[in-house]
C-alpha cells in the first residue's frame, strides 16, 4: 500500500513539472492551425459551391471616427437575392425552424436579404499565440473547465459540443470593455420603451484586471441610466471559470433603499424583469453561465444564413425608431450571408429544471459564437428564437455581436438589445480592471444618486 502510494506520488509530480506530458491534442494536430484550419480551428477553404470563400485573414485592423462610428467596408455589395414567405421552402436547409416561424408570424415584413459572403473575423496576434499555445493543454472534467490559461478559444480543434460551448463563452472580446447601449422590449403592436445601461466587464481569466483571483472568469458591472425609474442602479457579477464547483456570485444597489443587496440568484433560467421577461439570464450574450442543467450533443456541421458584417445596423445617423418596428428588427438594416455553423443541442438533464427544456445553438464556424439559438418550452413547441447579427470591430479586432435579438412567439412580441445607435459615449477596450471598481462595498459610489 505504501509503495502504491509512493508511485502515485512520484507520478503527479512528474505530470506537475511536466506540461508537455499533460498534452491532450498533439502538436501535429495544433499546427493545423497554420494550414488547412483558421487559426481558431475553422475550415480555411471556401466550400465545394464557391458561395463561401476561404479565409484569407479577415479584415485588417483600421482606425473609426466615434462620432461617424464603422464605415461599412463592404457598402458596395449588392443583395444577391431575398427570403421572403413566398419563397422559404426553396432554401430550407439553409434556414432554422425560427426563420421559419418568423416568416409564418410576419410574412409581410420579414424577409432575409442575402449578401456575398465575407469571412471578415480577425484577432490580435497575441491573442492567437496563446490560442494555439493553450490548444494542446485544455481540457474538461465532466462539466469543469480546466488548464485554459489565458486562451480566449480553448478549443480550436475540437469535435465536442461541451467545448463548443466553452469556446463560445471565453471567446475574444477584447479583454475588457466599457460601453453604453439600449435595449428594448417591443410588444405584439410595435410599441415599445427604451432600458439603457453602462456595462463595463474585465477579464480576470484572459489578464485583464490588475490584482488575479482564483476561478475568476471576469468581473461586470451594469449601471442603469434610463429609465428613470431604475436610474442609477446598479448590478455586480463576479463570473468564474467553473460555475459548477463555484456558483455566480451577484449584487444589486439599489436607488431607493441606497442599500447593497445580495441577490440569491441570476443564473440560468431566472428572468430579468427589465426585459419584460424575454430573456432568461443565461441567453443574455448568447448563452453564458454554468451548463450543467443539459446534455450537450453534436448535431454537425451546416451551411446556413445568418446575420453578419451588419454594418448598416451600426449606422449612428440611425434613430431607433428608424430600427425598431412592429414584428421584428428592420430587414433593411440586416445583411444576411451563407456561413458554416456547427449546430448543438442541449436536452434538459434528469432531475434538473429549466423553462427551456430543449434548445439549439447554431456556432459561427470561424469565431465559436452563438449566432442564433432556439428554445423549445415543455411541450415540445418552438418559444423563443435568438438573431444576432455580428460584425467585426476592426479598430479592436474583435468579432462580436452589433445586436441580439430575441423573438417571443407565444407573446409575438420580442427584445431587440445592445444597440448603441444614439449613444456618444465612446466604447473604451482593452484596460486594465482595478478590484475596487468590483467591490460590493463601492457599488453605491458608482451609482448615480
Amino acid at each position: 500500500m505504501l509503495h502504491r502510494s509512493i508511485v502515485r506520488a512520484a507520478f503527479a509530480l512528474l505530470f506537475a513539472y511536466s506540461p508537455a506530458l499533460l498534452a491532450v491534442v498533439t502538436a501535429a494536430q495544433v499546427a493545423r492551425l497554420s494550414t488547412d484550419l483558421t487559426p481558431v480551428g475553422a475550415e480555411r477553404a471556401g466550400n465545394a459551391a464557391g458561395t463561401i470563400p476561404a479565409w484569407a485573414g479577415g479584415l485588417p485592423k483600421q482606425s473609426v471616427d466615434p462620432e461617424v462610428g464603422y464605415v461599412d467596408p463592404y457598402a458596395s455589395d449588392r443583395v444577391l437575392f431575398s427570403i421572403s414567405a413566398a419563397n422559404a421552402g426553396q432554401y430550407h436547409d439553409q434556414l432554422t425552424d425560427g426563420h421559419r416561424k418568423l416568416f409564418e408570424q410576419h410574412p409581410d415584413t420579414y424577409r432575409l436579404n442575402v449578401y456575398p459572403t465575407r469571412r471578415s473575423a480577425n484577432w490580435p496576434e497575441p491573442v492567437l499565440s496563446e490560442v494555439k499555445k493553450q490548444a494542446a493543454f485544455a481540457r474538461t472534467e465532466g462539466f469543469e473547465l480546466l488548464d485554459v490559461g489565458k486562451s480566449a478559444v480553448p478549443f480550436p480543434l475540437t469535435r465536442d459540443p461541451l467545448q463548443m460551448m466553452w469556446n463560445h463563452v471565453l471567446r475574444w472580446r477584447g479583454g475588457s470593455v466599457l460601453r453604453e447601449y439600449s435595449w428594448f422590449p417591443v410588444d405584439r403592436k410595435g410599441r415599445y420603451f427604451e432600458v439603457r445601461i453602462l456595462n463595463a466587464f474585465a477579464f480576470d481569466q484572459q489578464g485583464y484586471m490588475a490584482e488575479r483571483r482564483p476561478n475568476r472568469l471576469f468581473n461586470l458591472y451594469g449601471l442603469y441610466l434610463a429609465p428613470a425609474n431604475i436610474e442609477g442602479q446598479l448590478t455586480l457579477i463576479w463570473e468564474p471559470i467553473n460555475a459548477v464547483a463555484e456558483s455566480r456570485k451577484t449584487w444589486i444597489y439599489q436607488t431607493v433603499s441606497r442599500r447593497v443587496v445580495r441577490t440569491p440568484s441570476l443564473a440560468y433560467d431566472d428572468l430579468d424583469r427589465r426585459t419584460q421577461g424575454m430573456r432568461t439570464s443565461d441567453q443574455f450574450d448568447g448563452w453564458n453561465g454554468a451548463p450543467d442543467k443539459y446534455d450537450w450533443k453534436l448535431l454537425g456541421k451546416r451551411e446556413m444564413f445568418i446575420a453578419y458584417n451588419s454594418y448598416k445596423l451600426s449606422d449612428k445617423k440611425l434613430k431607433y425608431a428608424n430600427i425598431i418596428k412592429p414584428g421584428n428588427l428592420n430587414a433593411d438594416l440586416l445583411r444576411y450571408e451563407l456561413h458554416r455553423v456547427w449546430v448543438v443541442e442541449a436536452t434538459l438533464r434528469p432531475g434538473e429544471y429549466h423553462r427551456y427544456p430543449r434548445r439549439i445553438f447554431y456556432l459561427d464556424e470561424d469565431t465559436w459564437q452563438v449566432s442564433m439559438e432556439e428554445d423549445y418550452d415543455s411541450d415540445g413547441a418552438l418559444w423563443r428564437f435568438g438573431d444576432h447579427p455580428q460584425m467585426q470591430f476592426y479598430d479592436v479586432l474583435v468579432p462580436w455581436y452589433r445586436a441580439t435579438v430575441t423573438y417571443d412567439f407565444k407573446a409575438n412580441a420580442y427584445l431587440a438589445s445592445e444597440l448603441d445607435n444614439e449613444s456618444r459615449r465612446k466604447t473604451q477596450w482593452g484596460w486594465v480592471g482595478e478590484i475596487n471598481d468590483f467591490l460590493p462595498v463601492n457599488l453605491r459610489r458608482l451609482g448615480t444618486r
